[in-house]
Parts: structure tokens; C-alpha cells; sequence
């Protein structure tokens, strides 16, 4: 599987909310936001705050991947649903790097204070 491949795979699991998207990823995967505010090392780590972040998440829509060899860009529509049943909705830039046919780094852009304002965190 090539990483573009590798990337669609990850983010059908997702909307298929099977966790079988945990398995794509490499041992040492990092994870982190542009502004550093998310910095995890490690697939225990990384699985933890995704496990995390997908409760709040009510639906997930990939609009568009760019390849450019081991490197996927994805820009994905998460809707998300807080405890007092509202919703956002917000567009993310996810920089995916692939090596050795596992998922290895993430970096993603959006706006992590209306994320969290937002979730009440």
C-alpha cells in the first residue's frame, strides 16, 4: 500500500469508527499541532490522544489528500458535538509522513483555542 493509500485507509477507519487505525501507525509516531500546544511521541501516547479527541468528533469528511512521495496532505472537515449537544465545524490541514509503509508522523493546522474553548477544556 502506498502512502496516499495508506492515508485513505487511516481516515476510513475513522468514519467507519473501527479501530483497527491504530494498527497503521509506526511504533515511534509523533503527533503534534503547529504551535506545539499537542506534542506526543510514542503509538501509546499518540492512540491515547486520538482515543481522546474521536469522542468528540460526530463525523469526519476528507475533502482532499495531496501526495508528494512519503508525504500526504489531507484536508479533513471534522464536525464535532460537545456535552451540551452543540456543534462546530472545522476544516484541518493534516501533514502525514509515511516510512516503511507505516504512518509516522502527523503534524495538523487548525485553530486549537476554538477546538478547546469549544470542548470546554
Amino acid at each position: 500500500m502506498g502512502p496516499k493509500e495508506l492515508v485513505e485507509q487511516f481516515y476510513d477507519y475513522l468514519v467507519q469508527k473501527n479501530e483497527a487505525w491504530s494498527a497503521l501507525f509506526s511504533e515511534n509516531i509523533t503527533f503534534a499541532d503547529a504551535g506545539m500546544n499537542i506534542n506526543q511521541a510514542g503509538k501509546v501516547a499518540v492512540v491515547n490522544s486520538f482515543n481522546q479527541f474521536l469522542r468528540e468528533v460526530e463525523d469526519i469528511r476528507v475533502r482532499q489528500i495531496i501526495t508528494e512521495n512519503e508525504n500526504v496532505c489531507a484536508i479533513v472537515r471534522y464536525d464535532y458535538i460537545n456535552s451540551e449537544r452543540d456543534k462546530l465545524t472545522q476544516d484541518v490541514a493534516e501533514i502525514w509522513q509515511v516510512k516503511e509503509g507505516k504512518l509516522s508522523s502527523l503534524t495538523i493546522y487548525f485553530d486549537i483555542t476554538i477546538f478547546r474553548q469549544f470542548i470546554g477544556r
